[in-house]
């Protein structure tokens, strides 16, 4: 039952994840966003809506701008602009309106130092009872859903790296369409680490995109690369310096937006669309098998052994 399961977790020195994740991230890890410590304006926050009505997302920050929507992480109910299936929800949200609005293209980004450091394991873990198997399906659709926005969404999405990206914050990267990073951003796909697979259609796109042994570097190994290494292999477009990261991007953003709003649309779907099929099913697949892996005793041990790893690892 859920003690006999929760003892177990306790046996294996997990009691205390969640404290320790907590120190962990105030003090141990180096890339640790400080923005807790900055007053955040929440005159930021609106809806990209249409309608009058005012609704607030907890997790992004939407920004309807001249001929744009940009949506930045900026998670609360998560660590460093982690992933679960509430942030994923409100992502997916926004890039539903953004599509059935006037903006002509989307630029992704994140608040603070850090982009995105992937899955939120821990709260996974909290919502975790005996049937191990329904946790894992909803965790496993949720990323389904969240991925297959991005293959399907018809207008160009712009990312703007701005820190970390790590997991499947590095491995949408590829399903966007231009991808600017800042120098002090680094990518890492540790899937074997924390005991999954790829996620994000990774499989497919990271070989096509830098070579087989170089994406089975990242995605067995967890090969860390820099701004400047995940842009020599195709990764990334372009790097620019830190202290001009922003206006850069928002110099080609502006000057993407004068582009006829059809000719951008239809430029994406000549790219894109002869490969919508291939990514659908690599989505459907790498699910799957996540779903088999998280629903055994193995597949969660092998998560609660990177959570403990991860608190001295910084």
């Amino acid at each position: 039952g859920t003690s006999t399961f929760m003892e177990a977790l306790a046996a294996n020195g997990t009691t205390n994840i969640q404290t320790s994740v907590t120190g962990v991230t105030a003090s141990k890890r180096r890339f640790i966003d400080d923005r807790r410590d900055q007053p955040f304006d929440k005159r930021l926050r609106f809806s990209v809506r249409q309608t009058e009505s005012a609704y607030r997302y907890r997790d992004i920050v939407v920004r309807k701008q001249d001929g744009f929507t940009h949506i930045l992480l900026s998670t609360k109910s998560s660590e460093n602009n982690s992933l679960n299936p509430e942030v994923m929800k409100e992502v997916q949200s926004a890039l539903n309106t953004a599509a059935a609005d006037d903006s002509k293209l989307v630029l992704f980004s994140a608040v603070g130092s850090i982009f995105c450091c992937g899955l939120d394991f821990i709260y996974f873990i909290r919502r975790l009872t005996d049937d191990r198997k329904k946790e894992s399906t909803k965790m496993a659709e949720a990323i389904r859903n969240f991925v297959n926005t991005f293959i399907q969404f018809k207008k160009p999405i712009i990312v703007a790296v701005n820190g970390p990206a790590i997991g499947l914050g590095a491995s949408i990267l590829p399903l966007c369409d231009v991808v600017w990073a800042n120098e002090k951003a680094w990518f890492q796909t540790p899937y074997t680490t924390f005991g999954q697979s790829p996620d994000g259609c990774s499989s497919l796109t990271f070989p096509r995109i830098m070579g087989l042994a170089s994406a089975n570097e990242m995605l067995f190994s967890g090969r860390k690369l820099t701004a400047q290494e995940a842009c020599a292999k195709g990764l990334v477009s372009q790097v620019f310096w830190p202290g001009t990261f922003t206006q850069e991007v928002m110099v080609r953003i502006k000057e993407l937006v004068t582009c006829n709003s059809v000719v951008l649309e239809e430029s994406k779907a000549l790219v894109r669309n002869i490969m919508k099929l291939d990514l659908e099913q690599a989505n459907e697949k790498e699910c799957e098998v996540l779903k088999k892996i998280w629903g055994s005793a193995q597949g969660m041990d092998s998560i609660l052994k990177y959570l403990q790893n991860r608190i001295d690892e910084f």
